[in-house]
């Protein structure tokens, strides 16, 4: 999937590499007597450093959930980059382009080697309310309220269950609702 262990590696390269910049300034000043020491307990120091990083981390891979990147899906298909990007022009695949350039296929509409059957139906619904993949990915990925006001299953797992007719209705009033 989308190269995790390729992120999880640099990740964890560039988290060497500041930790070893951190030493590398504390070094001379604790040469020069400072006391680290002082600055109290390391994990309430440690989580005061990190709490002023601003890291954040992107809710979109909670939403989603894992993806592929173009290799990785076209190795689990069995299929070519051609056939690959005929699918996603034809909507039976779902592609994400992220700010940094990156291409993810979210892992949800595989099953079994496969791409959900159905999906180009409800695609093509909605994007007749907007052309934004990623509102359908998280539209997809996202259990439904159903008429008691209970949580129902995910769109895309009604639509690997057959549920075609039903999601592509779902998807018609999303649709409409993202137009308005």
């Amino acid at each position: 999937m989308v190269g995790a262990q390729d992120d999880g590696q640099r990740e964890h390269a560039a988290t060497d590499e500041l930790l070893a910049a951190v030493r590398a300034r504390l070094d001379p000043l604790i040469r020069d007597g400072a006391k680290v020491s002082a600055l109290g307990h390391a994990d309430a120091v440690a989580a005061d450093i990190v709490a002023r990083l601003g890291l954040v981390k992107n809710p979109w891979a909670d939403i989603v959930g894992p993806c592929y990147a173009s290799g990785g899906l076209q190795k689990e298909l069995g299929v070519g980059r051609a056939a690959l990007s005929k699918a996603v022009r034809e909507r039976r695949a779902l592609r994400l382009d992220t700010s940094d350039r990156r291409t993810l296929y979210p892992a949800f509409q595989v099953r079994g080697r496969a791409l959900v059957s159905g999906l180009a139906e409800v695609l093509t619904t909605l994007e007749s309310g907007t052309d934004d993949p990623w509102a359908w990915a998280h539209w997809l990925n996202t259990p439904l309220a159903g008429a008691t006001g209970r949580m129902s299953a995910r769109p895309i797992d009604r639509l690997a269950d057959g549920d075609l007719a039903g999601v592509v209705a779902a998807a018609r009033f999303a649709a409409e609702a993202w137009a308005s």
